[in-house]
């Protein structure tokens, strides 16, 4: 379920994951930098007993027959249940999914804007996505060279 949102004039999307459940997060934010020539981060998201629960990972967008990223997607992992790539809202097959909430696309066609912020509900907690800055290889090519975001995560609706 993907329903936009509009609150303190900025743009927002929320989506909603299929794991139900009770887990609660160690409330954190990260401020992150994605880079092209690092290709997949990841990042270890805490239960409230502090013990890892998920990795949070940025895999790079890089089309077919090409070495240049156009953008990141977003995926956590549930370290329980290692059966799925991500617990997030997505598609098997990306181009058939009307929402993309989970693309990170800088693509001047993409789906949703690259600085609408995501939130995501996974079981009792928030995982809240937000692109403040893109920089791009070149002013008039759609390739990207670094990507600046913050990262939420709470147990409380943002």
């Amino acid at each position: 379920m993907v329903l936009p949102a509009l609150a303190d004039d900025s743009q927002k999307v929320y989506s909603e994951s299929f794991k139900k459940g009770a887990t609660h997060v160690k409330e954190q934010t990260f401020n992150i930098t994605l880079a092209s020539e690092q290709h997949a981060q990841e990042f270890k998201v805490l239960d409230a007993t502090e013990k890892a629960r998920y990795v949070l990972r940025f895999v790079p967008d890089i089309p077919r027959g090409d070495t240049r990223v156009v953008g990141w997607f977003v995926r956590l992992a549930d370290l329980h249940h290692k059966i799925y790539d991500s617990v997030l809202p997505t598609s098997p097959d990306p181009m058939r999914d009307m929402t993309q909430v989970w693309w990170l696309d800088a693509r001047p066609y993409a789906k949703i804007a690259l600085k609408t912020a995501r939130v995501f509900k996974v079981e009792q907690f928030y995982c809240v996505v937000q692109v403040k800055e893109a920089r791009k290889l070149s002013a008039e090519k759609v390739y990207l060279r670094e990507m600046d975001l913050t990262v939420q995560f709470t147990n409380t609706k943002p």
